[in-house]
């Protein structure tokens, strides 16, 4: 891959105010501690999105290189797949028949200049 690291100079993932509430949520209502970020093979595009909460043992056993935090909320990407990541927002969105939105759920979107995603959301191919 031809991505020049260095001059990136964002943070790894944008997550939104939406996203945050609901990650909340969802530590408040679980015996979690945090949330992992990782991709995965397979799909329709190669890679998919894997968005989910772990616990504090298995937070410690990671090595992770990216924490980001709001308020209360740890999120660490894998390190692994963070190269896959780099530029990815993560949203969520709430049910709303009137604009038909039929499930509520956490949207991916890539940065265009780093990979490309099919209409699913979930899953993606990295660019060359």
């Amino acid at each position: 891959m031809n991505r020049l690291f260095s001059t990136f100079n964002k943070v790894p993932v944008t997550i939104t105010n939406n996203a945050w509430k609901k990650m909340d949520s969802i530590l408040k209502n679980t015996d979690s501690y945090c949330f992992l970020f990782s991709a995965t093979g397979g799909g329709c595009n190669g890679f998919n999105y894997n968005l989910q909460s772990i616990n504090k043992n298995k937070f410690d056993e990671i090595k992770y290189t990216s924490l980001i935090e709001n308020n209360n909320v740890k999120f660490i990407i894998d390190p692994m797949s963070e190269f896959l990541l780099i530029g990815t927002t993560i949203d969520y969105i709430n049910e709303d028949y009137s604009k038909n939105i039929f499930e509520s759920k956490f949207i991916f979107t890539p940065l265009k200049e780093f990979a490309t995603t099919c209409g699913c959301g979930v899953s993606f191919s990295p660019k060359n």
